[in-house]
């Protein structure tokens, strides 16, 4: 990307975030309103249908919720970007990465609003804090790159295959709830099929990243990093590669 394209991203973004909460009567509150409604939602449903405490259960929930429906956003946001585009692209020299990109601004500023209600949340149901905490910053790294990198990928594929978007839809809704985000790992027999699945699902150490401080006060292990993000790095990378060999033919497509 060209300097020009790196400015009119950043002030894309930026409009964007504006046109977004513009004509909504709560505007940016929706960010606060939202994870906290997350929150009672299935909390309740959980520790009545499986009897568990409602305030343990509801720290763990949203130590691995959050950032994955961070991930979700980027990647369903960015799916359509180049499309949704299109009359700029046309109309002005900036480079295709300018429109995921943009998505991927927009959704990590809403995350990190996000983050900051779960923490005053948390104030009233984590009874016991550590300074684990202090390793968050970093552990949204890896989360952000696998939903940057989800994100071009799914923007290129939606350029080409319109119909994708179910498909891409349904497999993320087979990720989230096939992965130890609802449920705890340690729920399956460690012999059983289940627990071996658990060992290699890549969202098992993605989640495990939030987890560990905010619910066990434990740092990630060396393997929760090394997983997390070698599968990152590998997904940006792959991102990366498809659209910039195939940006050259995106506009005989818009």
């Amino acid at each position: 990307m060209d300097l020009i394209s790196l400015r009119f991203t950043w002030f894309y973004a930026l409009t964007q975030l504006k046109l977004k909460y513009r004509y909504t009567s709560l505007g940016f509150l929706w960010n606060f309103l939202e994870p906290a409604m997350y929150l009672l939602i299935l909390s309740f449903v959980f520790s009545v249908v499986n009897r568990m405490n409602i305030s343990d259960y509801a720290v763990f929930l949203f130590s691995a919720l959050v950032p994955w429906r961070y991930f979700e956003k980027i990647v369903n946001t960015c799916m359509d970007s180049v499309v949704g585009g299109d009359w700029l692209l046309k109309k002005m020299h900036v480079s295709p990465f300018s429109f995921p990109l943009t998505r991927w601004i927009v959704a990590t500023v809403e995350f990190l609003i996000s983050l900051s209600v779960v923490f005053f949340i948390f104030l009233f149901l984590k009874e016991n804090w550590t300074y684990h905490i202090f390793i968050l910053p970093a552990i949204i790294i890896p989360w952000a790159l696998l939903g940057l990198g989800m994100g071009l990928l799914s923007a290129v594929l939606y350029t080409f295959f319109r119909d994708v978007k179910p498909l891409i839809q349904m497999f993320l809704t087979l990720v989230f709830f096939s992965s130890p985000i609802l449920f705890k790992p340690n729920l399956f027999d460690p012999n059983s099929l289940q627990a071996k699945l658990m060992q290699w699902h890549p969202i098992t150490y993605f989640a495990a990243l939030f987890q560990k401080p905010m619910y066990e006060a434990t740092f990630p292990s060396s393997l929760d990093w090394g997983v997390a993000l070698s599968v990152s790095l590998f997904f940006l990378l792959v991102g990366y590669i498809a659209m910039h060999r195939y940006k050259g033919r995106f506009f005989f497509y818009l």
